[in-house]
Formats: structure tokens, C-alpha cells, sequence
């Protein structure tokens, strides 16, 4: 098996992500594609992390490395090499796989119920976070791409899919609630305000639902750590 590469699109934590796979004796190599390191090869990836970022996947004159992810992303779905698609990592592989991401008419922020379709209550990953809160914190969404499973979706938005070794997901399980609440006092404080609330509202909502977020996230990554090959 090739190495564990986790791509970044901000100088972010990964939080409750790196816990698991260290829990789990997974090393990982970390791809600052934000500062412009270079993306590996296929060859040289047995699995694949794709995170989130303030970008949006359609800005690629303005980010033209997202192209060369989102071929390296195909590149790995075609030769069966696990890939999880994180936010931004979710709206990639989308658009990567024949989908469609965009600008949402609103932002969906704080902790969001989620319902399971068939399909991901069947999921051996999606569906850890069955009748549980999930955290959102996105301004972008996703059509579905052609002969993807949706697996759950929000009130507002669809929030996982599987097409062959590729799960997206649209929340943050991988975010403690105190970068969450971070993120809604300072860089995305205007998007918490366009959802229609503010940080405090925001960090009381994600108070009430800490344990599950916690719950869900954990079980969440274990299960797709070990599902890998």
C-alpha cells in the first residue's frame, strides 16, 4: 500500500482526524497544496484525505491546483484507492467525479441534524452518525454525480455520498468545538451572520450537541480507517 496523504487547503488542525489515525498507527503525510507543495502521484497514494478550506471547488482560475487535484482524485477512484472527501473535500469530489459544485443561496452553520437515506443507514461510515447532530460550516454545495449513492442529507442540503472508493461528506467531523467556535468568532463570523445567527447562538447550539459531535466523529473515522486496505 502506498502512503496516507491528507491534502490541506488551510493551516488548520486536523484535529479529531490526526487523533484516529494515530490512535490507529496510521502514518500520514500532509500536503500544504495551499502553499503551493506539490501533489503526489497516483502511484504513490494508497489513500486519500481531502480537507476543507475557504475556497470554493469551481474558483480554479484562482486556485489552479484544484484542477490537479481533482485528476488525482479521479486518478485514485479509477484504480479502487480509498478517498474522503472533507467540506470543500466533498464539493471536490463532486465536481471531480462528474457532479457539480456551487454557491449555495445560504450558508448552513452550528450542529444540523441529519437524516439517512437507505443507503446510509446500510454505510459502514455514514452510518455512525445515525440520529446524531453532525458540524456544519459551509457557503457551497454539491449536485450529486452520475451513479453516486447519496447517503445523508441536511434539511437544506445533501451532506454524504459514495461513488465507488470515494466518500464525501459535507460536515466537520474532524473539528473540536473550540476551533469550531473559533472559526464563527473570526474568519467565518460573516457567514455565521448571513446564516442568520451569530457566535454566541453559535457556541451555545454546539454546547448542547458536544458529546454527540464528539461520538459521531470518533466512530465516524474509526470505521473508515478500518475499512482501509
Amino acid at each position: 500500500m502506498g502512503k496516507m496523504v491528507v491534502i490541506k487547503h488551510a493551516h488548520e488542525s486536523l484535529g479529531r482526524l490526526a487523533e484516529r489515525l494515530a490512535h490507529h498507527g496510521v502514518e500520514w503525510e500532509e500536503v500544504m497544496v495551499i502553499d503551493g507543495e506539490p501533489l503526489p502521484g497516483p502511484d504513490e497514494v494508497g489513500a486519500l484525505v481531502t480537507m476543507g478550506g475557504s475556497m470554493g471547488a469551481y474558483e480554479t482560475e484562482e486556485h489552479p491546483y484544484l484542477v490537479d487535484e481533482m485528476q488525482l482524485v479521479r486518478d485514485l477512484v479509477e484504480r479502487d484507492v480509498p478517498v474522503l472527501g472533507i467540506c470543500l473535500g466533498s464539493q471536490l469530489l463532486a465536481a471531480a467525479l462528474g457532479g457539480r459544485a456551487y454557491l449555495a443561496d445560504r450558508p448552513e452553520v452550528g450542529a444540523v441534524s441529519v437524516e439517512l437515506t437507505e443507503a446510509g443507514r446500510r454505510h459502514p461510515v455514514v452510518s455512525k452518525v445515525d440520529g446524531r447532530r453532525v458540524f456544519e460550516m459551509h457557503e457551497d454545495t454539491f449536485d450529486l454525480p452520475p451513479g453516486s449513492a447519496l447517503l445523508a442529507r441536511s434539511a437544506r442540503f445533501p451532506q454524504a455520498f459514495a461513488l465507488g472508493s470515494a466518500l464525501a461528506i459535507q460536515f466537520h467531523p474532524e473539528a473540536h468545538n473550540c476551533q469550531a467556535n473559533r472559526w464563527a468568532r473570526t474568519g467565518a463570523r460573516e457567514m455565521v451572520e448571513r446564516a442568520g445567527t451569530n457566535p454566541e447562538e453559535f457556541a451555545t447550539g454546539m454546547a448542547d450537541a458536544e458529546q454527540e459531535l464528539a461520538d459521531g466523529a470518533y466512530q465516524l473515522f474509526d470505521a473508515w480507517i478500518d475499512g482501509l486496505p
